[in-house]
């Protein structure tokens, strides 16, 4: 059965690609369309694209009309198409704002996302409606919106007002940009980046209802459609000129650079670390509050492992970053990766030969 959608989506992605945006096909789900070359290998290698083949999710990503006529061909069932993030000359941010368990109140939709206490409020939307409406805090007496991204998801979610108070709380102005509206009732703000400076995808480190989509990510484009509706732009919204990132928003966005790899000189043995010394980069990062766990575990862990003591204290970092809320999973990985980056940092250069 011919898939009727499938023309409307295509000059969606092909206006977009016109704009200087890379886009993929989607599936309902969301997904890459094309299905991977490599589905059928018993033991798949990494490849992004080196085999020539299609299918390899946001890396077949283009913005050359032929190349995308070609994606869409080899995914005749697509019905969406996603926007591939990071790459040139937008380097776009997706702030994906998530909107689940808060009752919405009718109101006029502007095209700009405002923040809520006398600044500009960002609105919401109803699934499947073309009804323009904000969204209210619960009542007195309800649950609020959970600040941390292991709670519950039937929590009530705003991502929105968590936005908002990041804008409060660090002094900057959530600016008028493309404004998506999401079948859910959300909404994903496009915003330009910085050349040369990678955004890293998350959920929920930023705040709970947050979630980034950098490189490497994509935003499913307006136009498409998925399971529980269509993607469209917000009233009033830019339709291809995302604004710039703030830069106090882009400093919460982005990882602090790693120190610059030290001149390898032989010498003395690193000295015995001080046991108090030790316990203050446990009590280091048990002291972290949301936005900055990851960070501030990274920083302590490198720390232990430059002294030599980061296996002996690393048990002890990842119980304190558990104990801030941070996952095991996340807690794990970042004292991993801190490990590495050390030991990249502490090679002789004939190491890099």
């Amino acid at each position: 059965m011919a898939n009727p959608a499938l023309a409307h989506v295509l000059a969606h992605a092909l206006t977009a690609a016109a704009h200087g945006f890379r886009v993929i096909p989607l599936t309902r789900a969301k997904l890459p369309a094309v299905r991977s070359p490599h589905h059928h290998d018993p033991a798949p290698l990494p490849c992004h694209g080196e085999c020539g083949r299609l299918g390899h999710g946001v890396h077949d990503a283009s913005a050359d009309p032929d190349a995308i006529r070609a994606l869409f061909a080899a995914a005749p069932w697509a019905t969406g198409y996603g926007i591939a993030c990071g790459c040139a000359p937008h380097h776009l941010i997706g702030i994906d704002l998530d909107l689940r368990g808060v009752r919405p109140v009718k109101r006029q939709e502007s095209g700009r996302p405002q923040e809520t206490g006398g600044a500009d409020n960002t609105n919401g939307r109803a699934e499947g409606t073309g009804t323009a409406e904000r969204t209210e805090r619960p009542r007195a007496g309800t649950t609020g919106a959970a600040t941390s991204p292991d709670a519950s998801r039937k929590d009530p979610t705003d991502g929105l007002a968590a936005l908002s108070r990041l804008a409060r709380e660090h002094a900057f102005a959530i600016p008028r940009t493309v404004t998506v509206l999401t079948p859910s009732g959300g909404r994903h703000l496009w915003l330009c980046g910085p050349p040369g400076l990678a955004v890293p995808n998350s959920a929920g480190r930023l705040a709970h209802g947050i979630d980034i989509r950098g490189l490497g990510g994509y935003l499913v484009g307006p136009g498409s459609y998925a399971s529980h509706g269509s993607y469209r732009l917000a009233p009033g919204s830019p339709a291809w000129a995302p604004a710039p990132v703030p830069s106090a928003l882009l400093r919460l966005l982005t990882p602090p650079r790693p120190a610059p790899p030290r001149s390898y000189r032989p010498g003395p043995a690193f000295p015995e670390p001080q046991p108090a010394a030790l316990e203050g980069l446990v009590r280091f990062v048990r002291a972290s509050r949301e936005g900055q766990r990851n960070d501030r575990l990274f920083w302590a862990a490198c720390r232990a492992y430059e002294t030599g003591a980061g296996p002996e204290l690393a048990p002890a970092l990842i119980e304190a970053a558990l104990d801030t809320g941070l996952s095991p999973r996340e807690a794990r990985a970042t004292v991993a990766s801190a490990a590495r980056s050390a030991a990249r940092h502490l090679q002789p250069p004939d190491a890099f030969a």
